[in-house]
């Protein structure tokens, strides 16, 4: 009986959400069946993919991405909801991939001239008084290399989450410029 109720009510949520098409904006509803918004919530879902296998290293972090651009494939043709949320998706992690490459690059070379310097200098001991500084600086990174990933994967499943309820959610800046480039 309660597995009838929920599919009942499941469908006069989609029956009311396929009916709304005033809203406009970010959290725009779609008029989009179900299933599509399942595909799209889980091209944007990928993302999880791309950081638990980022973590465990090397080449695993391009699966997630590879998902979001297979989906995309697979359903340009079929349909343009799931096609554009999944090269939504595709964008918003290879640039978060590259934007966290180029942060951890950045930040392995200040750290390695703030201790070098440090280090130089301790002979004069004046080294000894920015030896705080670069521990402080070392962890400051150490902490933002750990948490911007997590804030990423967050915003990503906030998407995702978003696409499945059937908001026509939009990443800032990735969104609009595919919509306005690629044409989907």
């Amino acid at each position: 009986m309660q597995d009838e109720e929920v599919i009942q009510e499941r469908g006069a949520v989609e029956d009311e959400i396929m009916a709304d098409s005033e809203v406009g904006g970010e959290n725009e509803t779609l008029q989009a069946p179900a299933d599509e918004w399942t595909a799209a919530a889980l091209a944007h879902a990928s993302i999880l993919l791309t950081l638990i296998l980022g973590v465990a290293g090397g080449i695993g972090v391009l699966i997630g991405p590879a998902v979001a651009l297979a989906m995309y494939f697979g359903y340009r043709e079929r349909s343009q909801f799931v096609a554009f949320h999944a090269l939504q998706s595709f964008a918003y992690q290879v640039t978060g991939v590259l934007l966290y490459a180029v942060f951890a690059a950045v930040s392995a070379v200040w750290i390695a001239i703030a201790w070098t310097v440090s280090g130089l200098l301790s002979a004069v001991l004046v080294g000894l008084l920015m030896m705080p500084f670069a521990l402080l600086m070392t962890l400051l990174l150490v902490l933002l290399l750990v948490f911007v990933p997590l804030i990423w994967l967050g915003y990503g499943l906030y998407v995702s989450y978003q696409v499945y309820q059937g908001r026509d959610f939009r990443y800032w800046l990735i969104g609009e410029w595919i919509e306005r480039e690629v044409r989907v």
